[in-house]
């Protein structure tokens, strides 16, 4: 019988679908937070524009490529 997956979130392994790991981990509860500074960030991602490639923001309004952040519990 196979194991069920950890979630990339809870292990910290950014692979290629770490934005999505961690608009999950959001929507667990957790705070997005960048790995820096430890400012908290919010998902804000467009399917073009600025967005695409750097989708998380700050409240000063600076963006965070989805590799610069983490979920914190």
């Amino acid at each position: 019988m196979s194991q069920c997956k950890i979630p990339d979130y809870r292990t910290g392994h950014r692979g290629r679908h770490w934005t999505h790991a961690l608009r999950s981990a959001e929507k667990a509860g957790a705070v997005v937070v960048t790995d820096e500074t430890g400012e908290t960030v919010r998902y804000a991602g467009e399917p073009s524009g600025p967005g695409r490639f750097r989708p998380w923001l700050t409240a000063s309004g600076e963006r965070y490529d989805s590799h610069d952040v983490h979920p914190e519990w």
